[in-house]
């Protein structure tokens, strides 16, 4: 896939206003330590790199930490980690280890952002964030064809499992087979447009021109990307994830 430079800014300044200032007057201005929990093979990993180059503190965890649930809790209570970023699946394993336990006596830390991506998030561990005081949880959603996120959705805007809404200079549309919009609240394929997009697949025109498709919400000659993902648009605007539309 060719990303342009300008989705990994855009994904940046977005970050700055919705995920960092938060993060941060919620820690009361102070610098924050993140873990770096995800191979560098994987595009999420930019994310922690985006907070590097914010000042932050990003402790790169090796390969058999990042691996290892219970080492990693206690790793991040012992350096007091503020921030970590994981598939929903691992931070079911991680909350299950103790990540958000919490014990004022002993001084037992817990990390105030749990970010998530990769796969939908089961309503479990959206749950544990909501409730518990003093953390909070947030969703990421994108294919690496929109420069990693397109989405995101807080446990502070959402009682139930959300991807959220686009990001900056971002445009989701939830259309129907003759990409028709659907009325708010039926299902739909995602469609994406903005700055985040893609050029295509490298030496792959084919299969680019089947994925990237003319946006006739757009500009002229602007393209939109078929995600191949069902979706829902609530009453509050955020999109809920249902699945796939080949499942």
């Amino acid at each position: 896939v060719v990303t342009p430079y300008r989705g990994l800014t855009n994904m940046q300044l977005n970050h700055q206003k919705e995920i960092f200032d938060p993060a941060i007057a919620s820690a009361g201005g102070r610098r924050l330590r993140i873990a770096h929990t995800v191979s560098f093979a994987f595009d999420m990993s930019w994310e922690e790199l985006l907070w590097l180059v914010e000042g932050h503190e990003v402790h790169v965890c090796d390969e058999e930490l990042r691996r290892d649930a219970e080492a990693l809790v206690a790793y991040c209570d012992r350096r007091r980690v503020d921030v970590v970023n994981v598939t929903p699946t691992y931070a079911q394993l991680l909350i299950e280890e103790g990540l958000l336990d919490h014990d004022a006596t002993t001084g037992r830390h817990r990390p105030a952002l749990v970010l998530l991506g990769g796969e939908a998030v089961p309503d479990t561990v959206w749950t544990r964030l909501l409730r518990t005081e003093g953390t909070y949880g947030y969703n990421l959603y994108g294919p690496t064809e929109y420069t990693i996120n397109t989405l995101g959705g807080s446990t502070a805007d959402s009682a139930t499992s959300t991807v959220g809404r686009p990001i900056r200079n971002t445009r989701a549309h939830v259309l129907d087979g003759m990409l028709r919009p659907v009325p708010p609240g039926s299902p739909g394929e995602l469609y994406i447009a903005g700055t985040g997009l893609a050029r295509g697949y490298h030496d792959r025109p084919g299969l680019t021109a089947e994925r990237f498709v003319a946006d006739p919400f757009g500009a002229p000659g602007e393209r939109m990307y078929r995600t191949g993902d069902l979706v829902r648009q609530r009453p509050d605007g955020l999109l809920d994830f249902l699945g796939r539309t080949d499942d």
